[in-house]
């Protein structure tokens, strides 16, 4: 739905006749239906009470929903909300709300970002790693398939072809190692020729702000070009931004912890034998590791 970028693009040259918001909201509590999409990391904003409707906006990878729930708080409507004069009253809520988050806002959107990209310090040298079986024992083929299946309903994006086999992998946008290994998966031309998809689960464990980087990196719209753009050195790529919504990237980091993952990058993949590896660190030979994936 582009509803929201083409109401951000009239109200660059015109100004609402509508009255203006209130400067403080009182938040409602988030409605049950959209607590699942926030959990698999979409970000969402309250965006007023207009005509005794409390309204929403959720937005993940570029695509904006509206959420109007009804007065006795037992029906939610999905759509844009007019008054009787027919006047667009969502046009002037996403009005309110882009002025008051600015950028943000815009990134997840999917508006560009002309800012010129600073340059990055060198990063420490990285660990290197070789893949090995998940520890033996008398229940393993039941738990690493259980691990196996959390990690595949994690919250993660994809780099590559959708029939290319996968590699899942935990970053943190901050992990100089992380940069790393998608660096070196980026310069193989493994994901052009269909012979890697890498499938990156986001963690925040670094700070609160790459916590922020790796939850707006989990909504945008490009996910792939930003990621590129931070790793080239564009620090103002994945903005760390203090309204975004965590929950989908704490997912992600219990999901870590509940299996005791306790380094960044962390890789699980099922091999042409069937069987579930997990590499901990920058691959070692990442031609090999290829050759491995099922």
């Amino acid at each position: 739905m582009r509803f929201f970028i083409l109401c951000f693009a009239l109200l660059i040259g015109a100004s609402s006749s509508l009255p203006a918001f209130a400067q403080e909201k009182v938040v409602p509590p988030l409605p049950a239906p959209l607590k699942t999409m926030v959990e698999e990391g979409a970000q969402i904003r309250y965006l007023g009470n207009d005509l005794g409707l409390d309204g929403w906006v959720t937005i993940k990878n570029a695509q904006e929903q509206y959420f109007y729930v009804t007065p006795d708080q037992q029906g939610l409507v999905m759509g844009v909300l007019f008054n009787s004069k027919g006047d667009t009253v969502t046009l002037r809520q996403i009005n309110q709300l882009r002025k008051a988050e600015g950028p943000a806002i815009d990134k997840l959107a999917g508006l560009p970002d002309a800012s010129p990209p600073p340059s990055r310090e060198a990063a420490s040298k990285p660990e290197i790693a070789a893949p090995k079986d998940l520890p033996k024992d008398s229940s393993e083929p039941s738990k690493s398939e259980k691990f196996y299946a959390e990690v595949e309903k994690a919250n993660w994006l994809a780099l590559g072809q959708k029939t290319a086999p996968a590699l899942y992998v935990f970053i943190d946008p901050e992990c100089p190692h992380c940069h790393d290994m998608i660096t070196d998966v980026r310069k193989s031309g493994y994901l052009e020729k269909g012979l890697l998809q890498l499938r990156l689960i986001p963690v925040g464990l670094m700070s609160e702000n790459s916590l922020a980087e790796a939850s707006f990196l989990l909504a945008a719209p490009n996910a792939e070009e930003l990621l590129y753009k931070h790793l080239d050195g564009d620090k103002k790529a994945l903005l760390a931004d203090k309204n975004v919504n965590t929950q989908g990237v704490q997912r992600n980091m219990s999901l870590m912890q509940d299996w005791k993952l306790d380094v960044t990058p962390f890789s699980v993949y099922r091999d042409v034998a069937g069987k579930v590896k997990i590499l901990k660190g920058r691959p070692d030979d990442l031609k090999k590791l290829v050759t491995e994936l099922r």
